[in-house]
């Protein structure tokens, strides 16, 4: 019901939010539970918070607190994850190459 409120909130603007359920990032992640976090891959030095960030209202809200620079998000800032210390290096760029895949494909101009 929440992603139908926010929809027609941007929907009226000229433009609708992007969201994406859990199952799909954790899919897209290849994301193992790791008691209240996740875990890339099963890597415990590639593990995120277990508030995935769905929509880019979330994302702009966390990385708008961010003062560490954890949360990864895709190119277009409609999909991301907040990286749990210590976090490899190269852990983030291949979450953020896996996010950018689920970025919506713009429509050419007809």
């Amino acid at each position: 019901m929440v992603v139908v409120v926010v929809a027609s909130a941007f929907a009226g603007c000229g433009e609708e939010e992007t969201h994406y359920n859990d199952d799909t990032i954790v899919e897209r992640l290849n994301l193992e539970k790791t008691g209240s976090e996740y875990a890339v891959n099963g890597d415990p030095f590639c593990e995120v918070d277990g508030k995935l960030l769905n929509d880019a209202s979330e994302v702009e809200d966390a990385a708008g607190k961010d003062k560490l620079g954890l949360v990864i998000s895709s190119r277009e800032g409609n999909v991301a994850v907040e990286a749990i210390p210590p976090f490899a290096p190269d852990c983030g760029e291949k979450v953020k190459k896996k996010l950018n895949k689920l970025d919506p494909v713009p429509k050419e101009d007809e």
